[in-house]
């Protein structure tokens, strides 16, 4: 990546790549704007509302919260050239140094390649230090998890699967309305950049062990934390062996709720070879008909032991 110069300087917020450029907005880009947008409209409104006439709005709003990236291409044919945009938004600095990102593909340039190249031209401003650049830390895109398209876009430049937001944003979808929908949190840091395409979150690994089970109990302690923590559940009463339910939990590598009923000696052992530190491990007492407020308060203390 290169960036355009101008009076000897680099120019803030412009790259060129292989294919395309980046730039931000101009009164100029206007009417390339509501081409694409137009052209494009049909597929964008499975998942956004475009509006091809947007662009002065836009313009007049950049702000060191809000920046708009065009992505040009260096050979356009005979189209309009623009492939696509990029708004990073929600720019918090101090502790943070963070913001989302936003983005549409146009046609006719989308499927080629182009836009993916200059998105990873955005994300390289986003992180180079200022002028040039914005200096974030962590950049988060929110993606409908029908979107397969643009969620392996991010996942092709090593952003990684972090999380899953209910009903994030009023928006279309496939069935053609708009609603509150569900979304997938991708994330990439600057130390991760350049990063690894289809890099990997390894989510930290977490147990701990319910004591004293004898039979399976769907109101049980161990049964409601599995679902509190969101980690699968291992359960003498289904599995006899002791030994094999630490193998089981040796092998998950987000780690689980073991309900067993098993000696110090026994945990000690089993947990070490489950590649747990024993003594972080959280061994709580079996209980049935736990209240609400007691599973949340023993999932949270869980939690902290891995903090």
């Amino acid at each position: 990546m290169s960036s355009d110069s101008f009076s000897g300087r680099p120019r803030p917020f412009t790259a060129t790549g292989e294919r395309v450029r980046v730039a931000p907005p101009s009164e100029d880009d206007v009417p390339a704007y509501a081409d694409a947008v137009t052209r494009s409209a049909a597929r964008l409104s499975d998942f956004a509302v475009p509006d091809p006439h947007n662009l002065p709005g836009m313009i007049a709003n950049q702000s060191p919260v809000y920046r708009t990236f065009m992505i040009w291409a260096l050979e356009p044919g005979e189209s309009h050239g623009l492939v696509g945009r990029v708004n990073v938004s929600n720019v918090v600095g101090g502790a943070f140094q963070s913001a989302t990102i936003g983005y549409d593909a146009y046609d006719p340039y989308a499927g080629r390649g182009l836009f993916g190249e200059g998105l990873a031209l955005v994300v390289g401003l986003a992180f180079a230090d200022p002028p040039a650049g914005l200096g974030l830390h962590r950049l988060e895109a929110n993606i409908q998890p029908a979107n397969t398209r643009s969620a392996g876009v991010v996942r092709s430049l090593g952003f990684a699967h972090e999380g899953f937001s209910r009903d994030f944003l009023y928006l279309p979808g496939l069935d053609g309305r708009r609603d509150w929908r569900d979304h997938d949190r991708y994330t990439i840091l600057a130390t991760d950049w350049p990063a690894v395409p289809y890099h990997a979150h390894a989510p930290k690994r977490m147990a701990c062990v319910v004591n004293g089970v004898r039979a399976w109990d769907p109101n049980g302690l161990a049964e409601h934390l599995s679902h509190e923590l969101g980690l699968p559940l291992y359960s003498a009463s289904t599995v006899g062996d002791t030994s094999t339910l630490f193998e089981l939990l040796r092998a998950s590598p987000i780690g689980g709720v073991v309900e067993c009923k098993a000696s110090p000696t026994e945990l000690r052992i089993g947990l070490a070879r489950a590649r747990f530190d024993p003594t972080v491990v959280p061994v709580l007492p079996a209980a049935s008909d736990v209240d609400r407020r007691e599973v949340a308060r023993l999932a949270l203390t869980v939690r902290a032991a891995y903090a």
